[in-house]
C-alpha cells in the first residue's frame, strides 16, 4: 500500500446534492472503481461521478 495514495471522489447523488468520499487508491481510475463497488448509487450511475482529485500535495488535481 505504499504506492497508494488518498482520492476524493465527488458525484451527485439522485437529488443534484454534491457527496465526496475518499479512497486509497494506485491511481483515479483504481478509486473509481473501489467508489462504484462502495456506493450502490454510483454503481447504477458511474457518470453520476464529476470529479476525481489526489490528494497527494504532489500530484495535482485528477478530473474522471
Amino acid at each position: 500500500m505504499n504506492d497508494h495514495k488518498r482520492y476524493t471522489v465527488r458525484y451527485r447523488d439522485a437529488r443534484s446534492q454534491q457527496i465526496e468520499s475518499c479512497y486509497y487508491a494506485g491511481d483515479a481510475f483504481e478509486a473509481r472503481v473501489l467508489a462504484m463497488e462502495a456506493v450502490p448509487y454510483i454503481r447504477n450511475h458511474p457518470h453520476a461521478i464529476d470529479l476525481i482529485r489526489c490528494e497527494d500535495a504532489q500530484s495535482g488535481v485528477m478530473a474522471a
